[in-house]
């Protein structure tokens, strides 16, 4: 199926053109693109309903030189003060890149670690996608409506404020240390999927308008921004792991901080392929 739309990368190809070309039934086709979209292989126009290659495979024929990334992480790293991370898509996985900088508190990551793109993980890479990834992702465990409900209002939120925020509790660090062991292949199976929609049920994702504003600190993970290639299409992060208890002010500050090192990363990215 892949071969099929990567031998025309410009064209979009509708499920008819596509089940016909393959010999397949309309439900087997569905199925499979569906799943494709969720991963960023394919991208479904939601105008046309037309398939078309997506970034993940895409990034397969241009992989970025991530050591020549080096001084804009290592000068985040030195300026927050905790371990920076660097991570790009793969299809169905997040892989770390590059890493710069420690955080005493946090878990030592290292290049070549893996975490399955399952909601509600990757929500700094999904909240920029189509409305239709957006759906598969949101819907692929079932969630409560409530939950749901949620999740969409933290992408919106995402969208609007620049950047994920991954809150530190006792249950993301039990389910983040399954989701490693389970990540060994980078493809995510019912279990981590199960796994990943049970983390979410039992706490609270990310922060929507008016959480962050009290005086207590707040325990955060993880802060993480998008790196988009030239087509607008997110590709990469840049995370930060401070795992630890910052004031809101802090949280912003990071953020900040994060979100222009992303956008350094995509100009050298873009300059460096122009």
């Amino acid at each position: 199926m892949m071969q099929l739309l990567a031998a025309e990368p410009d064209r979009s190809f509708s499920l008819a053109d596509i089940t016909r070309r393959l010999d397949i039934s309309r439900a087997t086709g569905h199925a499979i693109m569906t799943t494709l979209v969720v991963h960023q292989w394919a991208l479904r126009d939601d105008e046309s309903a037309g398939y078309s290659c997506g970034p993940a495979f895409a990034a397969m024929g241009r992989p970025a030189n991530s050591r020549a990334l080096r001084p804009i992480l290592s000068e985040l790293a030195e300026s927050i003060g905790t371990q920076v991370l660097l991570v790009r898509r793969d299809g169905a996985s997040l892989e770390i890149v590059d890493t710069a900088g420690e955080s005493l508190t946090a878990p030592r990551l290292g290049s070549g670690f893996r975490i399955p793109l399952v909601a509600p993980f990757g929500r700094d890479y999904v909240a920029w996608a189509s409305k239709s990834s957006q759906q598969a992702w949101l819907g692929a465990g079932q969630p409560a409506t409530q939950l749901q409900k949620r999740l969409t209002a933290v992408l919106q939120e995402v969208t609007r404020r620049g950047y994920v925020i991954e809150r530190l509790s006792p249950e993301y660090v039990r389910v983040y240390t399954a989701l490693r062991a389970l990540a060994v292949d980078g493809e995510p199976d019912a279990i981590t999927r199960r796994l990943a929609w049970s983390f979410a049920d039992l706490t609270l994702v990310d922060y929507l308008p008016g959480e962050l504003d009290t005086a207590e600190p707040h325990q955060i993970a993880t802060i993480a921004a998008p790196i988009r290639d030239a087509d607008g299409l997110v590709t990469m992060s840049v995370t930060a792991a401070p795992f630890a208890a910052l004031s809101a002010a802090t949280v912003s500050d990071v953020g900040a901080q994060v979100s222009d090192a992303a956008r350094r990363i995509e100009q050298h990215l873009q300059g460096a392929r122009a």
